[in-house]
């Protein structure tokens, strides 16, 4: 055991790399981040608002919301949910297109192909909503099997795939279209390419997804199969909701008010 937290130490205390730059604000305790045609979208739910930011840093807008929590950019629209139980579809300028009612406990909401996914904490399952907000179907639930999850929480898609963080089973999960089951990956440890508390994922292009791991203090690349790439940055403070745009990950460090960028090469 005494091995095992003097090398946990030596992982917390290691020096952050490759990075690029970092964007503060006022916020309270941030939940999550995305970033869409040179902006982006901070979450601040205890202000009940997304805050917006050019890539530079600059305060641009603040966009009213009712207790936010998770957000997705996609084809121009965000897409937020709200612990009030809803999810708002609006343009990125802020305007409302559709207010929807969910189920359970929202956290975070990823869209691929004609439908939204929905993690919800209250039953540890993804909802399944078509784009006019009806809700289809369930999967997962409570448990330790293939399909299954412990500490559900944010979820990020690519052209084909769905990957959900399992926290407590240290895993990321994928899915299909229809909510198939099709992999996962994760080993629990604390060296590289291990996972121990995930927090976030992200679908960065060219078959790779990035990953924070808020104990560790780690963001890492691994591909598509669950196959170890690189670390991208180690030794920050709780990371938690993580973004990839143009050849960049994001990285919210909450309890820093802060979200930092790093540059990644190989991936666009």
């Amino acid at each position: 055991m005494r091995n095992f937290l003097l090398a946990f130490m030596l992982v917390l205390s290691a020096v952050a790399g490759a990075l690029s730059g970092e964007i503060k604000g006022d916020w309270k305790f941030p939940s999550d981040i995305a970033v869409s045609n040179g902006k982006l979208y901070v979450v601040d739910g205890l202000n009940s608002r997304i805050a917006v930011y050019d890539l530079y840093g600059r305060h641009l807008a603040d966009i009213k919301v009712d207790s936010p929590f998770g957000i997705t950019a996609k084809d121009g629209l965000l897409y937020v949910t709200s612990q009030k139980g809803k999810l708002y579809v609006m343009d990125e300028t802020g305007n409302v297109e559709e207010t929807f009612k969910l189920k359970g406990r929202p956290i975070d909401v990823a869209k691929l192909k004609d439908k939204l996914f929905i993690t919800d904490g209250k039953t540890e399952s993804v909802d399944i909503y078509d784009l006019n907000g009806k809700f289809l179907k369930s999967f997962g639930g409570k448990g330790t099997t293939p399909g299954s999850f412990v500490g559900i929480f944010m979820i990020d898609s690519s052209k084909k795939l769905l990957f959900v963080v399992d926290s407590v089973n240290a895993r990321i999960q994928e899915f299909d279209k229809n909510g198939n089951y099709v992999n996962s990956f994760g080993v629990f440890g604390i060296e590289k390419g291990d996972l121990f508390r995930p927090k976030s994922v992200a679908y960065c292009g060219n078959g790779t997804v990035a990953v924070s791991d808020a104990i560790t203090g780690a963001v890492q690349l691994f591909d598509v199969y669950g196959g170890f790439e690189k670390v991208v940055a180690k030794g920050l403070y709780y990371p938690t909701a993580v973004a990839c745009y143009k050849g960049e990950v994001f990285v919210l460090e909450p309890l820093k008010n802060r979200v930092l960028t790093f540059k990644i090469q190989g991936v666009k």
